[in-house]
């Protein structure tokens, strides 16, 4: 059994939830997670070296980069993908200089890596569609850091799990694949059991605790039923399940009944216009 801890949209310098004295998330905030929970990899799913969630006032870039070495130096192995924000000040090469230098870092943006015998395709903020059009060979887990109405693609993609950062916390199972979205580490994160494919995935988020297994569903703790509706549901009315499911069908059928019936329909069920035409293409001007 493999173990993989993942985190994204890192929250430097905030106040850390649960600890005593009011402390701020650092480095030791993270290790605290890693160390107790002795993954074999970590996952770092965007905005890990910059982020909206920061206020820390540091060179946020350095500070995890320092993280990532610790995490190395026990033997992890680290997966990082960039993130929206993440070179906002031109600073995200120090860590695909730091995973050239490390063996046991490995900066996947745009590209499939073997690490432990899992296959990690990294899957950058942009880059969604492209990389769900390119994909030929399967993988097991892509790492992302998609917004939220361009998250469908990534369903296109042969992979057994998704992992992504940005917002909209949630873990499902949906389209046959894990689905894990994570925002606000170390508040959020999750922990994956990996043997042969996954076994098992436990998610954090604040009080709240889900466990989710193949076959076994949803047990959830520490959560009241909305929370608990929200995070492997979805935010909106429409379940987020319901949503993928639908885009991904209307796909086929605009072809048959044109898209404006196709469009109107899922407009019908809730569907926002902009996860609609990210996926179907605008009014007239059909996906290239």
């Amino acid at each position: 059994m493999t173990g993989i801890i993942a985190f994204s949209d890192l929250a430097w310098g905030t106040r850390e939830r649960g600890l005593p004295g009011g402390g701020r998330v650092g480095i030791a905030s993270f290790m605290r997670i890693v160390d107790e929970a002795d993954p074999a990899i970590v996952i770092f799913a965007g905005d890990a070296a910059y982020d909206r969630c920061s206020r820390s006032g540091l060179d946020e870039t350095e500070v995890f980069v320092d993280l990532l070495r610790d995490i190395a130096a026990a033997g992890r192995h680290c997966i990082v993908v960039e993130g929206n924000n993440d070179n906002a000040r031109g600073t995200y090469d120090r860590v695909r200089e730091a995973a050239e230098a490390i063996p046991f870092l490995h900066e996947v943006s745009g590209k499939a890596e073997i690490v432990r015998g899992i296959r990690f395709l990294g899957v950058p903020t942009g880059k969604e569609r492209r990389m769900a059009r390119s994909a030929e060979e399967p993988v097991d887990i892509v790492v992302a850091h998609a917004p939220l109405a361009d998250r469908v693609w990534l369903f296109d993609l042969p992979a057994a799990c998704i992992v992504t950062g940005h917002y909209g916390m949630m873990v499902a199972g949906i389209a046959g694949k894990a689905y894990v979205a994570l925002d606000c580490s170390p508040a959020s994160y999750a922990a994956i059991e990996w043997e042969g494919g996954w076994r098992r995935i436990a998610y954090v988020a604040g009080a709240c605790r889900i466990s989710l297994s193949p076959g076994e569903g949803v047990a959830a703790t520490g959560c009241d039923a909305e929370e608990r509706r929200r995070l492997t549901g979805g935010p909106g009315e429409l379940p987020y399940r319901a949503e993928i499911e639908a885009l991904r069908q209307a796909k086929d059928e605009v072809a048959v009944l044109g898209r404006e019936e196709v469009a109107g329909r899922l407009l019908a069920m809730g569907i926002k216009k902009t996860h609609i035409e990210r996926y179907l293409g605008r009014q007239g001007r059909p996906e290239p």
